[in-house]
């Protein structure tokens, strides 16, 4: 699908997905307006895309929004703005509720208001059978997304649902190398750990096949390989060239052992995306016989723990490829 002069808006866009869709679209001609709250992050942002319109403000603040996006008129919205250290929403469960509950409720009653074609949420595995803040926040905002998307029949809204991207902003594998060329110790949570892994340009490609095949209120998840903490360990050591020397500590505060991206209960609802590597979990109140022409999809769930592909070299390719994102 061509973007050429579609006029998209991204929420909280200063951050790693922000910035990789920003160039994706760029080179496609897309007309692009980020609307996030740090404004140092926004003059950074400005001197590397000049072209780029940036407004102040917060998911929180409705009137806010609901004037900018009056003002851009948007084609599509991408509302990425979250609040995502998973340890400090264990502690201020309060802040974590307002910005990615409250706050993904005001950019979907926003996007309706204003008319935009459509809108996605980007949330995370974290929100399937969440254990956490975080995960609850987002598990309630991609129901938040499917409820109102069934109260109209003008904009399209649905989420976007993966797992943890390679040499993102918080992630913990450019940390590593650092530990390991500094001859520091890692410290592992647990050896028994396994994490779903894709890169931003994995991310970048999940948002838009969801926006270009969204019909209304769906989940969109990736189809992609989970690996074991050791694995990962393994292969930050090859691309650093020394072997990393490690410590166990034990999960933190709202951790997972293993992740979920598709639970058993969302099975009967969930089809193939035609001709791409990805799902999509239909909304409880559309009749699934409107999607005949779709395949569904008779596979397990997606629990890290099953889905582990523990090669080291394709590991250490993936993550080659991630940090040059």
């Amino acid at each position: 699908m061509s973007y050429k002069n579609t006029k998209f808006l991204i929420t909280g866009g200063t951050g790693s997905l922000g910035k990789a869709l920003i160039k994706r679209l760029t080179k496609e001609g897309a007309i692009i307006s980020v609307y996030s709250r740090d404004e140092g992050k926004q003059a950074f942002l400005r001197q590397e895309f000049p072209h780029v319109k940036t407004y102040i403000g917060c998911v929180r603040d409705y009137e806010r929004m609901l004037e900018v996006f009056t003002m851009v008129e948007p084609d599509y919205i991408i509302h990425a703005g979250a609040l995502k250290r998973i340890d400090d929403g264990e502690s201020n469960e309060s802040e974590f509720t307002k910005t990615n509950v409250n706050g993904s409720r005001n950019v979907a009653k926003a996007a309706i208001e204003i008319g935009a074609d459509k809108c996605i949420l980007v949330s995370t595995d974290k929100a399937c059978l969440p254990v956490n803040n975080y995960g609850k926040g987002k598990s309630l905002a991609e129901g938040i997304f499917t409820s109102e998307n069934g109260k109209q029949d003008g904009t399209v809204l649905a989420s976007v649902r993966y797992g943890n991207v390679i040499a993102s902003r918080g992630s913990a594998i450019p940390l590593f190398l650092d530990l390991i060329n500094q001859d520091k110790t890692i410290q592992v949570t647990s050896t028994e750990m396994t994490r779903f892994f894709f890169t931003l340009d994995n991310a970048v490609d999940t948002v838009l096949h969801a926006l270009d095949n969204a019909w209304g209120g769906e989940v969109f998840i990736p189809q992609i390989s989970s690996y074991t903490l050791p694995s990962l360990i393994d292969a930050v050591s090859v691309i650093a060239g020394k072997k990393a020397k490690t410590t166990t500590s034990g999960l933190r505060p709202g951790e997972k052992l293993h992740e979920d991206m598709l639970e058993k209960t969302e099975l009967p609802r969930t089809y193939k995306v035609p001709g791409i590597n990805l799902l999509q979990v239909r909304p409880c109140n559309v009749d699934n016989n409107d999607y005949q022409e779709f395949e569904k999809y008779n596979g397990p769930h997606f629990n890290s723990e099953l889905w582990v592909k523990d090669d080291k070299e394709s590991l250490v390719s993936l993550i080659n490829q991630g940090l040059k994102c």
